[in-house]
């Protein structure tokens, strides 16, 4: 399976090409916690949009949310 399909496939899977950047990330970089801003300049995207999705992520809790605001992996 080429590496565009299997991007192609998470996009589906978790709705959001964002949620699985930020999830990646997140893998990639266990067990450190990043802030909104951290999250959005490392994974080259806006921060309102990377904020809703790692809020959405939370919510289910694939990562988690530090009192400071920070998210990281569950």
């Amino acid at each position: 399976m080429s590496m565009n399909k299997s991007r192609d496939i998470l996009d589906v899977l978790f709705g959001s090409k964002i949620r699985v950047r930020v999830l990646k990330f997140l893998f990639r970089n266990y067990p450190n916690d990043f802030s909104v801003f951290e999250l959005a300049e490392r994974i080259q995207e806006q921060n309102p949009a990377v904020k809703k999705e790692a809020g959405l992520l939370a919510e289910i809790k694939l990562i988690k949310k530090t009192s400071n605001q920070r998210y990281a992996l569950n």
